[in-house]
């Protein structure tokens, strides 16, 4: 198998490699807690279990806020601001679970660790929307999802030597130690972003009697179809994985150890399949890639859904972690999709509000998502989850393909000045595409 991606990471940019390399600093401190927040509030801080998953949600929606407002800020004022500003806000929250003592002091540190988060998602598309464009911002996207992905993981791996119950210090430290990584990461990133001027787009600025604020987004149509996929996609799929897929493993009364394994191989997929074919996803159209994906989480609805009508350990582990591997697919695919598609919609005068939106439709879906699956599984019939899932999946894969028919001004004006013969980072192989039509927003 022919491995693209090291040959692809040598074409971009160095200002979009630092921005990769902050970004993969960062989930390795990710990975040192994120599997283990529950556990921590209630284990060793003595937490009750509802107010520990609440803070899971306090988490989910103040993301919502996060994203929009670093959007409005990255335009308005200052990218390289708004990355510091945002990363420290991160380091803050995250370390502070470090000193939590009670059910205040969780969901302070929820709300500003949610905060950020948010905003960090807005921040790193929009630096990496702006550094490239065309083919190069597809692979930009893909390769930034293959680091995120091997840092949590290897993040995860240290933080289960390191962890411990019985040692209330090993956590602190985990949570100290995320904390310096956004330090770290956002040192880079603030460097990476603040080196050189910001590439302009002559043919979308925003005029000064134009919309003002979000009112830019709100009326570009075009964008509004993609962030109402979005959302369909984040409660059918994504606001599934880490909640109503192990509920359903836990009310079939299933090896837990089961989940566990699962995420190993999901992981290890993601992490394959993109650093061994991202140039040719990067290739590919978004609509192809969505349907992609939703089909692709339709699959693992499908083996879930076996999994929760056969009987036998075994069968219904190599159909768990089975689903959870196909699940990986469109997770790859996915990550490289959405974000080119936002950003081509969006030309660099509202491109942080653009990626803001994005963001707020994606946490909007991660919240939404665990409650329409929490719903299914109390009913008593836990096979209505893949049922319902599985059919919207589906219709996502049949809606997919009128999202192909979306175009931004931002790349085709970039791409009509004139460029040197070995320029890779601006071209864009969808510029031509006859299928192309206006977006009708209003930027």
């Amino acid at each position: 198998m022919k491995i693209q991606s090291v040959a692809a990471l040598r074409q971009l940019p160095p200002r979009t490699r630092a921005v990769m390399g902050a970004n993969l600093v960062s989930s390795v401190g990710t990975g040192l807690v994120q599997p283990f927040l529950v556990l921590y509030l209630t284990r060793v801080r003595g937490l009750p279990v509802g107010a520990a998953t609440a803070v899971i949600s306090v988490i989910a929606t103040a993301s919502l806020l996060g994203g929009p407002l670093a959007g409005r800020l990255a335009d308005g004022r200052s990218l390289r601001a708004t990355a510091a500003a945002a990363m420290a806000l991160a380091a803050l929250g995250t370390a502070s679970f470090a000193l939590v003592t009670g059910v205040g002091g969780a969901v302070l540190a929820g709300s500003a660790y949610g905060l950020a988060y948010g905003a960090m998602l807005s921040v790193w598309n929009t630096a990496i929307g702006r550094s490239v464009t065309g083919e190069a911002r597809s692979t930009a996207f893909g390769l930034q999802f293959v680091g995120l992905n091997a840092g949590v993981g290897l993040g995860g791996l240290l933080g289960g030597i390191f962890a411990s119950t019985a040692d209330p210090g090993r956590f602190q430290l985990l949570y100290v130690c995320d904390g310096l990584s956004f330090l770290a990461a956002g040192a880079v990133l603030v460097l990476a972003v603040g080196r050189g001027p910001e590439r302009p787009d002559p043919a979308a600025a925003e005029p000064a009697a134009g919309p003002r604020g979000y009112a830019v987004v709100l009326r570009d149509r075009a964008l509004l179809k993609v962030l109402a996929f979005t959302v369909a996609l984040m409660v059918v799929g994504y606001g599934q994985l880490e909640s109503s897929i192990p509920g359903l493993v836990a009310v079939r009364g299933m090896d837990a150890r089961i989940m566990a394994w699962g995420f190993v191989a999901n992981t290890c997929c993601i992490v394959l399949i993109q650093f061994a074919a991202v140039t040719r996803i990067s290739r590919s159209r978004p609509a192809v890639l969505l349907a992609g994906t939703a089909g692709s989480w339709a699959a693992s609805w499908l083996l879930l859904l076996l999994a929760t009508v056969s009987s036998g350990t075994a069968v219904q582990a190599a159909l768990v972690i089975g689903a959870l591997a196909v699940f990986a697919v469109g997770e790859a695919l996915l990550a490289v999709a959405l974000p080119t598609l936002v950003n081509t919609l969006a030309s660099d005068p509202v491109r942080g509000r653009y990626n803001g939106a994005y963001s707020a439709a994606m946490s909007g879906g991660l919240v939404l998502g665990p409650l329409l699956g929490g719903w299914l599984l109390t009913g008593g019939q836990p096979w209505l989850l893949a049922v319902v899932l599985g059919a919207g999946c589906v219709a996502c894969v049949a809606l997919a393909p009128r999202l192909g028919r979306l175009h931004g001004p931002s790349d085709s004006a970039q791409t009509a000045a004139p460029e040197a013969p070995d320029d890779r980072h601006t071209s864009d192989p969808y510029e031509n595409e006859p299928q192309r039509l206006g977006s009708g927003g209003g930027r």
